[in-house]
């Protein structure tokens, strides 16, 4: 039997979690991959990452427009709409026995929301987490409600899900993706990776900060306090930044980072993409990180590396013993960083790696009943 699965995918970020599963996908002669592209990968400025997808060859590619180039939140929420519209039109032109959908973005949530009237069979991946400080949390239980499948990272999140849905079956606790066989993975050279993106090889502080998208009127503080703080720790380090994603207000930080940049050329490295594999070795050469990024929950405990979480983007999600949170306010950012930076190479556990979870994930999708 041939089973034709659908990928939908919006940033690089749920791009990378998904590699895994897409090369136990390529060398599977009963899987038939259709990668649905749109949101950030469409955008000039986010870097057209749908290039890097049409590289990676691991399926037919659909692109599908309508995401807002904007971040007000009447250009994100008219896209909401828009996005709707126009994926209503894929749908009634394209048929799948499973679509993959993953976590809780504002375009993932349009993509899915417009499949409802037509019935698709949805496998949802990181429902049941818990993000208090950005709308995504709303977001990520709307696609789990339209969901038939769910792979779920922990069993707490599988308890939070059959609770949602009212049914504890096609609910799978399988560990975070992005983990799967991390062990074996193999990663780019440091020296290789500095070279492609002129980075110097000398001590850094990796950096990714998205926007509050709870509160958004705050961010414009948070930036700045933010900001101080980045530039009291050019004094003892360089600063790799992943650039933010397409969220309400997330221009706020691109453009703090951007005018940080210019202030400090030498210290300050803005990075629009590494991709998945570059970007854990540039991970694993920093001396931890620092944000309120996903991956600094989900991954770096895998890497050895502690973490500087930010404000409250990611208050209610499950933590490892890496993480050390602090509010937007400098003072607290430096302190923690010095903390960090003394505490040397985390080795305790993640709480989110599981043993075959990319394989357990394709298995139980053919185990399925169409």
């Amino acid at each position: 039997m041939k089973y034709k699965i659908g990928v939908l995918t919006s940033s690089r970020a749920d791009y990378g979690i998904y590699k895994p599963l897409l090369n136990l996908f390529k060398n599977d002669d009963q899987v038939e991959v259709h990668m649905i592209v749109f949101g950030m990968h469409l955008i000039e400025k986010y870097g057209l990452t749908v290039n890097l997808i049409e590289e990676d060859k691991f399926g037919q590619v659909h692109k599908v427009y309508g995401m807002p180039e904007k971040d007000d939140i009447l250009s994100v929420s008219s896209g909401y709409g828009e996005l709707i519209k126009q994926f209503s039109t894929f749908w009634a032109s394209n048929s799948f026995d499973y679509v993959l959908c993953l976590g809780d973005r504002f375009e993932m949530s349009a993509a899915v929301q417009s499949s409802i009237p037509f019935e698709v069979n949805l496998a949802h991946l990181h429902g049941g987490e818990t993000t208090l400080g950005a709308t995504d949390n709303i977001y990520r239980h709307q696609i789990t409600l339209a969901a038939k499948l769910h792979f779920v990272a922990t069993p707490l999140f599988k308890k939070r899900v059959t609770q949602i849905i009212g049914s504890e079956e096609n609910v799978f606790s399988v560990g975070a993706l992005s983990l799967s066989e991390i062990e074996n993975l193999y990663l780019p050279d440091w020296k290789d990776v500095c070279q492609e993106f002129s980075l110097p090889n000398c001590p850094f502080i990796l950096v990714t900060i998205h926007p509050e998208t709870i509160g958004v009127h705050e961010n414009i503080e948070f930036a700045s306090e933010a900001a101080k703080a980045l530039r009291e720790l050019t004094r003892n380090w360089n600063i790799v930044v992943t650039m933010p994603n397409a969220d309400v207000q997330g221009s706020v930080y691109r453009n703090m980072l951007t005018e940080l940049k210019k202030h400090y050329p030498d210290k300050v490295y803005l990075i629009e993409n590494f991709g998945r594999e570059k970007y854990f070795t540039t991970m694993k050469a920093s001396e931890f990180l620092l944000g309120n990024t996903s991956s600094g929950i989900l991954e770096a405990a895998s890497f050895g590396k502690y973490v500087v979480n930010l404000g409250d983007r990611q208050k209610g999600r499950l933590q490892s013993q890496n993480v050390v949170n602090v509010a937007f306010e400098s003072s607290e950012i430096i302190q923690a960083a010095i903390k960090v930076s003394a505490m040397g190479e985390y080795s305790g556990v993640n709480i989110y790696q599981r043993n075959n979870t990319a394989s357990n994930i394709l298995n139980i999708l053919k185990s399925e009943e169409l």
